[in-house]
């Protein structure tokens, strides 16, 4: 039998295997296939769920965190005097620190209104705490190397008290 046919006009030539070009392309497809499903089987690539379960687990220690935080600030009896003392050097504090940026009634200003029910970053004694001393993106600057520790929590108290 010859290796050419020729139906209707048309000459067929039977391949014996595929070209050269086409099988290179092949295997480097599979083993590019291979490598992919290698890094995301085995490099810790996990699904939408299971990335929204560690977040929804990781606010829930926050959560607990901020409470036995705010249960520990929290201070009654004889303590009552102290916190008044803390609102009154905060107070002060805010009005040479943190007017220019929030307003002297802190309605804001170039900063945001710290009268508000809810504040971007949260309203917890810690969050507030973490704001005033680490800073946050987009102009809210560090004060951690410029007060101490009882300033700030003067500071916190007083912007507690803002309604």
């Amino acid at each position: 039998m010859s290796d050419q046919h020729e139906y209707d006009g048309i000459k067929y030539r039977e391949e014996k295997s595929s070209p050269g070009v086409f099988r290179i392309l092949f295997a480097v497809l599979v083993i590019w296939a291979v490598a992919y499903m290698g890094y995301y089987l085995f490099s810790g690539w996990s699904s939408q769920a299971e990335a929204d379960a560690a977040k929804k687990d990781r606010e829930s220690q926050k959560q607990v965190a901020h409470k036995s935080v705010e249960t520990t600030a929290t201070v009654s009896g004889s303590g009552e005097h102290k916190i008044e003392l803390y609102v009154a050097a905060g107070k002060k504090l805010y009005g040479s620190l943190c007017a220019a940026c929030h307003g002297e009634s802190a309605k804001g200003g170039v900063g945001p209104d710290l009268t508000v029910s809810k504040y971007k970053y949260g309203k917890s004694r810690l969050d507030i705490t973490k704001t005033i001393t680490e800073g946050r993106p987009g102009g809210m600057p560090s004060f951690s190397s410029q007060i101490d520790k009882e300033q700030v929590e003067g500071l916190v108290e007083f912007v507690l008290t803002l309604k």
